[in-house]
């Protein structure tokens, strides 16, 4: 394949992904990065943010990525809970990550940041498919935020009910 017809590619299948992110309602803004085709950042109403892209030595996929940095707050809350309640509380979020489906690190001591990571290959990019597989990232996202909440005395859900769709 030569040079244009790689960015022609890189271009259509942004376009086509930025395309059914935007009609669903979410924000999106470039993020220009040199491993990359095309990467953007994708905001939903919560402010939870994914990054997108095809890496260019992954062309046949596209790539999910986000980050969920605990606030030193909630860092020390959960640092000081029982050893053994901080154990359990990491390994049923560590299954629940897996049930989801979605790759991560940073499910250990100290607990600082989760990096999630997806792909969808291109040989199976329809609007369903990617549509659904970002839902269920994004709702990846959320099961690390409320577990990491949920496991801290005092600490509440937002007040925001849970959406399937975010506009």
């Amino acid at each position: 394949m030569s040079m244009p017809e790689k960015e022609l590619t890189f271009e259509a299948i942004r376009e086509k992904v930025q395309s059914w992110l935007m009609g669903e309602g979410w924000k999106i803004a470039e993020q220009p990065h040199p491993d990359f085709g095309w990467l953007i950042r994708v905001e939903d109403a919560g402010g939870r943010r994914i990054l997108v892209g095809q890496h260019k030595l992954r062309q046949d996929q596209v790539h999910l990525e986000a980050v969920v940095n605990i606030v030193s707050e909630h860092r020390q809350k959960f640092e000081s809970l029982p050893e053994e309640r901080r154990r359990e509380n990491l390994w049923r979020l560590r299954f629940r990550l897996l049930l989801m489906n979605v790759d991560f690190a940073g499910v250990a001591e100290p607990l600082q940041n989760v990096l999630l990571t997806q792909r969808v290959y291109l040989d199976g990019l329809t609007k369903d498919a990617f549509i659904q597989r970002f839902l269920m990232f994004r709702n990846a996202v959320i099961a690390v935020i409320w577990s990491i909440m949920q496991d801290l005395e005092g600490v509440e859900p937002p007040a925001e009910s849970f959406k399937k769709k975010d506009n």
